[in-house]
Formats: structure tokens, sequence, C-alpha cells
């Protein structure tokens, strides 16, 4: 098994630290805390029913980012790793 490491890393066991979220792990392993419920999903049976209750000291495994999924629920998002922009004279735009 790999040493646990200080800094959540993809593919990595990853040690829960007092004032650990899901979502700033996200963030520290992704750079989008958006990407918290596949953190989640992929160590439910060890973080359990209640992702807000992290027990320090709990090993979690973080998901390599080729697990990760583009998250289906959120607005206006084109796709990971790239930028939306509305389309000239869309729904964003001002009418003339």
């Amino acid at each position: 098994m790999s040493p646990v490491l200080d800094q959540p890393q993809p593919g990595k066991p990853y040690t829960i630290r007092d004032g650990d979220t899901v979502s700033n792990i996200a963030f520290r392993a992704f750079g989008d805390a958006r990407r918290y419920l596949e953190v989640y999903e992929f160590n439910r049976t060890v973080i359990g029913p209640k992702p807000t209750h992290l027990a320090v000291g709990l090993v979690i495994e973080i998901p390599n980012t080729d697990y990760l999924p583009t998250p289906r629920s959120l607005f206006a998002r084109g796709s990971v790793g790239k930028t939306f922009s509305p389309a000239p004279g869309g729904p964003a735009s001002p009418e003339k």
C-alpha cells in the first residue's frame, strides 16, 4: 500500500485532518471543489452516509482523474478543463 500523504493527490490515500471537508479535499486534489461528489462516491463505504461528518484520522482514497466523470448537474458547465461561454446572439445577449 502507498504511504499516506498530507496533501490529497489523485490515486493516493489521504488521511482526514481536523477541518477537512469533502469539498476542500476535492479542491486541493483537483483544483475544483465541485468535484466533491466524486470524492465522496469513491469513498462512500469508508466515509459512511454523511459526507459532512469526516472523522479525523480516517484514511480515504483520492480517485484518479480518469475515474472522475464530468458532473452533469452543474449549470452552464461546458466540460472539464474547458471554459464555457454562450453563443453570440443567444439568451445572454441583449436585444437591439
